[in-house]
């Protein structure tokens, strides 16, 4: 029941986001968004491919985490055959999530590409305008400098952004660069979403890599109890995967709001024109209440659960249902 009311708050919170970056259901006039079609706002065109990616990428930060705490336990030699088989358990499903996320990830770029071409531009410090038919460089790294509309620097792969974006050797269609746009029309902080959005992709490649190794490892009879203490630096990368796999899911929600800027609803309704009309100190007051709440019970949240991962399962108890019946008297005395 966890787990279905945890999906159910993806549906609806990525619903309400994706209705954000791309509004359908109804029109704006005189400042106001009249429903005309519940079910189309709610099944808006960034709906069903951000839900799915959001979900694959819930289901695959809990199994890191899963693996995570049994390679820490495997490491230190503790109740070895429990956590050798969550460990594995965590690797197989990781194995099936991993793919279809990294096609999710891929499926949701190119919708960004076609509802969102600011953000597009922004998110890869594309500058300047690409025509259909041209084979553009896909840059790897670079210092975007907004005041000059230009990278300080960079480094690129040749030809290869038209083979990332649309699997081809050319550009189907033209791309436009930032400095198409009006300044007060384009997503600003592009250093942020550039590597915001690398930093994302990294970490699912570098998660899909370790998963293949200890797919290599299992395959070839290497990946026991005992290998994850021979192979401290197995471990550990397995370990660092848990945070990293947050991370990744922080750096998409960067990507996927700041690069929505500067519009509250995609080219309808401009974040300066949503700001709210409570005065500062209620905002501000509300705002320190929820992030001292929250603070709270993170620090709360990891006190107890590293006090249950460093205990350990109790190994001695019963599955329920093996365990002898207790018989009790009735009411007369009789057994």
């Amino acid at each position: 029941m966890v787990a279905f009311g945890a999906n159910l708050s993806v549906f609806w919170i990525l619903s309400a986001n994706s209705w954000l970056q791309t509004p359908s259901g109804g029109t704006f006039s005189e400042g106001h968004f009249h429903v005309q079609n519940y079910f189309a706002a709610i099944n808006n065109p960034f709906m069903v491919r951000s839900v799915i990616h959001m979900a694959l990428a819930t289901v695959e930060t809990s199994m890191l985490v899963v693996a995570a705490i049994s390679a820490w336990s495997l490491m230190r030699q503790k109740a070895p055959e429990f956590f050798l088989f969550s460990f594995k358990l965590a690797l197989v499903i990781l194995l099936a999530v991993a793919p279809l996320q990294i096609l999710a990830g891929h499926e949701s770029a190119v919708q960004v590409a076609e509802h969102q071409p600011t953000k597009l531009a922004a998110i890869e410090a594309l500058w300047d305008d690409q025509a259909a038919g041209s084979s553009p460089a896909w840059t790897v790294l670079a210092s975007p400098d907004e005041a000059s509309g230009s990278n300080r620097w960079s480094l690129s792969v040749p030809g290869a952004f038209s083979w990332i974006l649309e699997t081809r050797p050319q550009l189907s269609q033209p791309l436009r660069g930032l400095n198409s746009w009006p300044a007060d029309q384009r997503p600003h902080m592009v250093g942020l979403l550039f590597y915001a959005f690398r930093m994302m992709v990294a970490i699912g490649l570098a998660a899909a890599a370790l998963m293949a190794l200890s797919l290599l490892l299992w395959w070839r009879g290497g990946l026991s109890a005992a290998s994850f203490a021979q192979w401290p630096w197995f471990s550990w990368a397995w370990i660092l995967s848990a945070p990293a796999g947050y991370l990744a899911i922080e750096s998409g929600w960067v990507v996927r709001c700041v690069g929505r800027q500067p519009w509250t609803v995609y080219g309808q309704l401009r974040t300066a024109d949503a700001a709210s009309v409570l005065p500062v100190g209620e905002v501000l007051t509300s705002l320190s209440v929820f992030a001292v709440l929250y603070t709270v019970l993170l620090v709360f949240a990891l006190y107890f659960g590293s006090r249950i991962i460093a205990k350990g399962p109790n190994l001695t108890l019963e599955p329920p249902g093996l365990a002898a019946p207790v018989i009790l008297p009735d009411r007369s005395g009789n057994v």
